[in-house]
């Protein structure tokens, strides 16, 4: 892993990058190679020796595989690129602004290679008073949503709209804020939209988050959204913003937002993470800014450990799991459960395409059970008879979302 972090390093010199790949051997290139591939990071680490003229270092069989993801990488996203601009330019004719976000702005923008960092789907943000008309726009250029989805409805819960499909499997999904309205931060997009700047994608203009509104969306998109378990590419995200606009980036302003978001713990984590791996350069000073009291050194190590879990290690448990194997009571367990099954009627709509004023929204409970039982029945099982590896795993995800708590205590 410490030759991963060594190669991926924004600030490594190509000797440092040699002497490090003249220490792998075979062991090191299967685990290093299985961790990019479980984390989407071939196309990155294939850029980034190519970029410094070491990619002929990768040793068959390994660098076909390094060469094929990003080529791969490089013709998905140009097809995906492609759609953005067509969509982009009707929604311009409709005068509608549009930011560009996530991966969709990072690609060209920040990575400025059309291979090196793989997208899965297309985020852009509009104003909340356009949204129907985008909706309407994209399903007369032939996409359809995926769940049920009404603009009338509180829609708390929820950041976009449902993804948009194309026939291709072409994935968009529509924001109106940047985060969950029932999540506890508070951002005024008002704000947002104010400090966005202009932008191109695939050569039609569009806006770009500000950029200290980038990089702190960034933060608790990757520390307290995916709990890390984005690994590494997450965090190259994010030292390669703070390197491509060093020279933009005001840290006062910077502060200043993380506090008006409440997000100083999420993002001071997020950057003493990223200077643990060594990748960027963050002052003291605007670390105490946002936290005067240091982060305990048991959670920065607790974090550390997470963000570098293998891909295997994050997947089987989620939250309700945890709490269910966690929870001795009986009650509370079952109490437990019957909240997963009964969800708000909203939730239950969209998750199979049933109105919620509907009377026929009482199958959706039964298909709810359903797929609870289908998807999570052997899991309880094993909880319910403390299997001993189960209990390990439900051990190691405790403090994943005991660190989640932290951030928002």
């Amino acid at each position: 892993m410490n030759s991963l972090i060594e190669l991926l390093n924004p600030n490594s010199s190509t000797e440092r990058c040699a002497e490090v790949l003249s220490r792998m051997n075979a062991e090191d290139w299967e685990a290093l190679t299985a961790y990019c591939a479980g984390y989407d990071l071939l196309p990155a680490l294939e850029f980034r020796l190519s970029q410094l003229g070491l990619a002929h270092q990768i040793p068959e069989p390994h660098r076909q595989s390094f060469h094929s993801a990003y080529m791969l990488s490089a013709v998905r996203n140009i097809l995906l690129l492609n759609h953005a601009s067509q969509i982009l330019l009707r929604l311009k004719a409709e005068n509608i602004p549009v930011i560009a976000l996530k991966g969709l702005f990072l690609v060209e923008n920040t990575y400025k290679d059309l291979g090196a960092r793989s997208m899965s789907d297309l985020d852009i943000l509009v104003h909340r008073e356009d949204l129907q008309k985008t909706v309407e726009i994209l399903q007369g250029l032939g996409y359809q949503l995926s769940k049920y989805f009404d603009i009338r409805d509180s829609n708390l819960d929820i950041k976009h709209v449902p993804p948009m499909v194309l026939s291709d499997g072409t994935h968009v999904e529509i924001h109106w804020t940047l985060l969950e309205e029932n999540e506890p931060f508070t951002i005024a997009m008002d704000g947002v939209w104010q400090r966005s700047f202009p932008a191109q994608i695939n050569g039609v203009e569009v806006l770009a988050e500000g950029i200290e509104d980038l990089l702190l969306h960034l933060c608790v998109h990757m520390t307290y959204q995916h709990y890390l378990s984005l690994g590494l590419k997450g965090m190259l995200d994010i030292a390669l913003a703070l390197q491509r606009y060093q020279e933009q980036l005001d840290w006062t302003r910077f502060v200043a937002l993380c506090k008006q978001w409440q997000a100083e713990k999420t993002a001071a984590l997020t950057l003493e993470l990223l200077r643990t791996l060594q990748w960027v350069v963050i002052s003291d000073q605007v670390l105490t800014q946002l936290l005067p009291t240091p982060i305990d050194e048991r959670i920065l190590v607790e974090a550390y450990q997470i963000l570098l879990q293998e891909e295997h290690a994050r997947l089987g448990l989620t939250p309700d799991l945890v709490h269910l194997a966690s929870e001795a009571n009986l009650f509370k367990r079952l109490s437990l459960m019957f909240q997963r099954v009964f969800l708000p009627r909203i939730i239950i709509a969209r998750l199979y395409q049933i109105p919620p004023s509907s009377p026929k929204i009482i199958w959706g409970y039964f298909l709810r059970f359903k797929d609870l039982i289908k998807a999570y029945g052997g899991t309880v099982q094993k909880i319910t008879e403390k299997e001993p590896s189960l209990l390990a795993d439900v051990s190691q995800k405790k403090s994943v979302y005991e660190l989640h708590e932290w951030l928002i205590s």
